[in-house]
């Protein structure tokens, strides 16, 4: 099923729908930041592996998978989310984190349950516009 959000005047997502997508997203991060720190994969403090810059994807030469979601992908986009920024048009985190994740010593299934949730959410509102 296609879903489709209700267009303003210039054909853009109304301001409700997009004011329900940012308060779907800044939820789900929340509960990211919950449930890493329920994991204890979440650091007091940034480390040497956090200062160095990367320009890998997910930062994989510098950084954990769950460094990565704490130091990168959280912060970004609370500041997306709080400043009104665009969203991405397509997110595909969950193919990289169940690989990383694989084999890990406690269970991960409510993290990758988050993040296949925030994949979904940015990408379905691919293709609209949002501002």
């Amino acid at each position: 099923m296609l879903r489709t959000a209700p267009c303003d005047d210039n054909g853009g997502m109304s301001s409700d729908s997009e004011e329900a997508l940012r308060a779907e997203l800044s939820g789900l991060v929340d509960e990211l930041e919950r449930v890493l720190k329920r994991l204890d994969y979440w650091e007091p403090g940034p480390t040497q592996a956090v200062l160095r810059e990367s320009i890998q994807p997910f930062s994989f030469d510098t950084l954990s998978f769950p460094q990565w979601l704490q130091w990168q992908f959280i912060p970004r986009m609370r500041s997306v989310l709080r400043g009104g920024a665009p969203l991405p048009g397509a997110s595909a985190i969950y193919p990289y984190a169940e690989v990383c994740l694989e084999g890990a010593s406690t269970d991960v299934s409510e993290l990758l349950e988050l993040i296949e949730r925030v994949d979904s959410a940015i990408t379905e509102h691919d293709g609209e516009t949002l501002h």
